[in-house]
């Protein structure tokens, strides 16, 4: 058993299962991994070849609708949901996984005059990778929150609402099937000069000298072809890319266990910044 939803270009949510006397799913194509590209080079006097690179195609779904009930209005009806050459957004769920994964709608093909409608549509994913539903949060602020509700104070026994670790390092785990982009959110709440975010796993480093004020809100992202750094301050968005110090690099989680700590300059302001990483765990396929 399997759920199949649709957000189209307009942002409203359409089920297509569940409901067959309107719409029957008859296969989905392209849900499986994507075939890949491997680049290789010859070499003189040598069998074979040289491997140089590889990479994911993008992903063609083909999904094969039969359409019930009042066929011209459904047909119509999925005309407006899968619009050719506009976004949208596919929803799957089965026993395993709960996933979504965003495309372009190349084609809509469906024969008019036959006494039992099926219509095929194709959409081409560029981002070949289902992601899961759920965005993963991990906190790697150093001051530490110890003050829960509810609560009990005893008299002579004072509870800390917070605590500061200067040498705390986060473990981000990353449980998907390949490594990925990450969303990194930075908050402060005094003045700082610089901010560096460090991975300890494999010594990069994210630089950025700019005068941070209060109420400020940084926003990293690290995900192929999204890569931006952007400050939002008094409502105003801030492109910070040529504030980057070099020898930074936009670092991506890997599979499994990835360590960071960071520095506000050079550890002096720590304590008036929070960051949050944000990622989505990545499938190859269903």
């Amino acid at each position: 058993m399997f759920t199949f939803r649709i957000e189209t270009y307009e942002k409203n949510m359409v089920c297509l299962t569940q409901n067959e006397s309107d719409f029957q799913i008859l296969d989905i194509i392209g849900l499986n991994p994507p075939s890949s590209q491997i680049n290789s080079s010859s070499n003189a006097g040598m069998d074979g070849a040289t491997f140089n690179s590889s990479k994911l195609n993008p992903r063609n779904l083909v999904i094969t609708i039969k359409i019930n009930g009042n066929i011209e209005g459904n047909r119509t009806f999925l005309y407006n949901c899968f619009r050719t050459k506009e976004t949208c957004k596919i929803f799957y769920k089965n026993g395993v996984r709960n996933v979504f994964i965003e495309g372009y709608v190349e084609s809509f093909e469906c024969d008019l005059f036959s006494q039992s409608e099926v219509a095929q549509i194709s959409i081409i994913c560029l981002d070949p990778y289902f992601k899961d539903l759920k965005m993963i949060i991990d906190d790697i602020s150093k001051i530490k929150s110890c003050f829960y509700f509810p609560f009990s104070i005893n008299v002579d026994e004072p509870i800390p609402i917070s605590t500061i670790e200067m040498d705390r390092v986060t473990n981000i785990l990353n449980a998907s099937e390949s490594e990925t982009g990450v969303i990194i959110e930075a908050t402060f709440s005094n003045h700082v000069n610089d901010i560096e975010i460090r991975s300890i796993k494999t010594g990069e480093q994210l630089k950025i000298v700019y005068p941070f004020l209060e109420n400020d809100k940084l926003t990293i992202n690290t995900n192929k072809g999204s890569k931006e750094i952007i400050l939002l301050r008094e409502g105003k968005e801030f492109n910070l890319i040529p504030y980057i110090a070099k020898g930074s690099s936009f670092f991506r989680l890997y599979i499994g266990d990835n360590f960071f700590s960071y520095l506000a300059d050079d550890g002096e302001s720590d304590r008036f910044v929070s960051i949050l990483f944000k990622h989505f765990n990545i499938y190859r396929g269903v």
